[in-house]
């Protein structure tokens, strides 16, 4: 397509940069380049204009901030009553965050974050006592951050980086602790969360507080509440012209580490979430066309230890990497 014609190594080696950190600056950037820093800065802007650069987001971990649990939910209603479905979703008050889509086999899907297991079961007993329910599956997430992995996404066919091995599929343990957050803390976060460069002087200002005071709480928070800092892209813009969602089952659940790193080796596997429920891992596959999907269930098929998989298909991200967690703060 022609928008991937624009994308040459130099403006490559940009946008992996800053998938890996949004705060990387130009100065950085243009060095790993071999280019001015002028140079770079007209990439990024151009980059940005053209909508292949969406954004830049920091996302969150809901564990520091008390949220422990993370479900998806796949309700399958009669066609004629998806609406009322879908309003049971809304109107329900035990949850934190809730998307109606598709999802999986059901025709109504959400993701909820919760504070304890006990109201995902609350949830639960109110939309299956709904008369427009006729079935509800629940996939509770294994964890809540590491789950995309900018280092997977080719962006240039003859740039090559180096292999960097998979993000473990489990947090650091520190980031399952919860910190102590303030007010201020949180306007930090939520100044960042959404725009990822903003300079921390102009955060100081808009809080009336230092500009130091305001890095020293950012390092408080870095690791902790505020983990992938990073730029999203429009995976369509890149070449993608489809996502492909996969469900695995393992034969053996002490084989998944084994199997976890199998699929991280096949090229453009960019989300990887743990699931307890019907299936144990779900990866997201960013697809050029047919054959890489033919490619990738091929690649699958050859992991020992799979014992079922199911693959749907859906349009690519626009914004990618997700920021789902944004309004918690």
């Amino acid at each position: 397509m022609s928008d991937k014609s624009k994308i040459d190594e130099t403006d490559a080696r940009i946008l992996k940069r800053l998938l890996t950190e949004a705060r990387t600056t130009f100065t950085e950037m243009a060095k790993e380049c071999g280019i001015s820093v002028s140079a770079v800065r007209v990439r990024f802007e151009r980059l940005k204009k053209e909508g292949i650069i969406t954004g830049e987001i920091m996302q969150i971990n809901p564990k520091v901030i008390g949220y422990d649990f993370v479900a998806d939910l796949g309700i399958t209603t009669n066609v004629e009553d998806e609406e009322e479905g879908v309003e049971v979703l809304k109107v329900n008050r035990n949850t934190a965050m809730s998307c109606a889509a598709p999802f999986w086999k059901a025709n109504i899907g959400t993701f909820v974050v919760l504070h304890s297991i006990e109201k995902l079961a609350r949830i639960q007993e109110e939309i299956e006592a709904n008369p427009h329910v006729k079935h509800l599956d629940t996939m509770i997430w294994v964890e809540t951050t590491n789950m995309d992995h900018t280092e997977n996404l080719v962006i240039h066919p003859t740039l090559t980086f180096d292999r960097q091995k998979p993000r473990s599929s489990e947090p650091p343990a520190a980031n399952h602790a919860c910190i102590k957050i303030d007010e201020t803390d949180r306007k930090i976060a939520r100044s960042l969360v959404t725009d990822a460069r903003r300079p921390f002087k102009k955060i100081a200002e808009e809080l009336g507080i230092s500009t130091k005071n305001v890095i020293q709480r950012y390092s408080k928070l870095r690791g902790n509440l505020l983990t992938l800092s990073t730029i999203t892209v429009d995976l369509e813009k890149l070449g993608y012209s489809a996502m492909a969602n996969v469900f695995v089952k393992v034969s053996n659940r002490s084989e998944i580490p084994t199997i976890y790193a199998k699929i991280m080796e096949i090229p453009n596997v960019i989300v990887t979430i743990r699931l307890i429920g019907q299936y144990d891992l779900r990866f997201m596959v960013a697809l050029k066309d047919f054959e890489a999907l033919f490619k990738v269930k091929e690649q699958i098929r050859r992991i020992q230890g799979i014992e079922k998989t199911e693959v749907i298909i859906h349009k690519p991200f626009t914004k990618w990497p997700l920021n789902v967690f944004a309004s918690l703060p």
